[in-house]
């Protein structure tokens, strides 16, 4: 990844605690739902590539659960996250999660690459995420990919990534331009009263809250672009 000196970070610091750079919120959810190539799947195999945010997550483990409801006879999620990635890191975890059948993929590293420290450009995020898609479709043809933007940061976190809101904008043009779903965590987040009181650390929520904001409408999602629907 590429290093930015810490006296970029130090400035940028400084511009951001007068307000010049602002995480302004999303105005409406932007979600997008594109159908599967292949919908009839029984039982959905479901790979989640990200950061530390999905790593500790609750979510995908009880996503299974809720996709039950939708009228699959099963689902299993299989993370393959780890704290501090980012997408230049995306296609050597995805060579390292074997050769089984994935019916869908779902995709967060724009927390890290908006990281000032050890982030990368946004020119560099979205060539990363395209090679990563590609690279994906060439492993499992058919295979649907859904992007997610996450939860806003606070604090510190905030100062270290004061444009994470245009690295989560890239996600938007690139399921626009690939052909990709977009689940748009981040403007749950921004809707659900007191949300930064659910980030300890600024960066990392309370897994409970963020289960409770992701589950239920992300296996909603997943049931649409496999041409089913939840009734729970």
């Amino acid at each position: 990844m590429a290093r930015w000196p810490v006296a970029a970070l130090v400035l940028c610091s400084a511009v951001a605690a007068l307000g010049i750079f602002r995480q302004a919120p999303p105005e409406a959810v932007r979600d997008r739902i594109v159908a599967a190539a292949i919908p009839g799947a029984e039982r959905l195999s479901i790979v989640a590539f990200g950061t530390s945010l999905t790593e500790r997550a609750l979510w995908p483990e009880r996503l299974g659960d809720v996709l039950r409801e939708c009228g699959f006879r099963g689902a299993s999620v299989a993370v393959r996250a780890r704290p501090g990635a980012g997408s230049a890191e995306a296609l050597a975890m995805i060579a390292k999660d074997g050769t089984g059948a994935r019916h869908l993929a779902l995709v967060e590293f724009a927390v890290n690459d908006a990281d000032l420290v050890d982030g990368v450009s946004r020119a560099a995020s979205l060539a990363n995420h395209r090679a990563m898609i590609a690279a994906l479709r060439a492993r499992h043809p058919g295979i649907a990919v859904l992007l997610i933007t996450t939860n806003p940061v606070a604090g510190l976190q905030r100062l270290k990534r004061p444009r994470l809101r245009a690295y989560g904008d890239l996600y938007t043009r690139l399921a626009e331009e690939e052909g990709a779903s977009l689940f748009d965590g981040t403007a749950r987040w921004v809707a659900a009263p007191g949300w930064r009181t659910a980030l300890p650390d600024g960066l990392h929520p309370d897994p409970e809250v963020e289960a409770a904001l992701y589950t239920r409408p992300l296996a909603g999602m997943i049931a649409r672009i496999f041409g089913r629907s939840c009734t729970g």
